[in-house]
């Protein structure tokens, strides 16, 4: 018999943190109408800005995709094609994300999702996101290697924290970052 051992984890950090206090950090969630960020649009951010082990400031837009929404991204996440017809397109948006954001740890869960739509989004007007990145989903199943799956709202009841519009992204960011600091408590 022959067996080859691969260490086949994701990483739960990405980016450089070293000589950087782990205590502020942006929490962010997406919407979008797919799941190819180079064919689907975002048409929602929304995030949670902790500082000190406290949620000080949130981020909320809906945005215009430039698309229909399907009729599954719908149901989904009760985003219509009517409450973002009038909305700012990604790359009005964008330049208010980064305010945001500024240089803070970028926290997602299923960071890789959401950071791919970012960094096409960001690279689409010639921006660089250079932010470490933590991701939740890796950072649970580390932390709970018996749950069976790690999805945001299994998660959030494991740890009893409340999801509100499980699928609204500014809800989803405030549950992800109620997630982060029980985890790091």
């Amino acid at each position: 018999v022959e067996a080859y051992m691969i260490n086949d984890k994701k990483q739960i950090v990405t980016g450089n943190i070293e000589n950087r206090p782990l205590d502020d950090f942006v929490v962010f969630d997406l919407e979008t109408t797919g799941l190819s960020p180079k064919n689907d649009g975002i048409t929602e951010i929304g995030a949670v800005k902790i500082q000190n082990g406290e949620i000080v400031e949130s981020f909320s837009q809906l945005i215009n995709p430039n698309m229909p929404i399907p009729e599954l991204i719908t149901k989904l996440t009760g985003i219509t094609d009517e409450m973002v017809k009038d909305m700012p397109t990604i790359d009005k948006v964008l330049p208010k994300f980064l305010d945001f954001i500024e240089d803070s740890v970028l926290v997602a869960h299923n960071a890789s999702f959401d950071m791919g739509f970012i960094r096409e989004a960001y690279d689409s007007i010639g921006i660089h996101i250079k932010n470490p990145v933590l991701d939740t989903l890796e950072l649970s199943r580390s932390m709970f290697p018996t749950m069976k799956s790690h999805k945001l709202n299994l998660v959030a009841k494991h740890l009893k924290v409340e999801l509100r519009n499980h699928h609204r992204a500014v809800d989803d960011a405030l549950a992800t970052g109620s997630i982060l600091l029980r985890i790091l408590e």
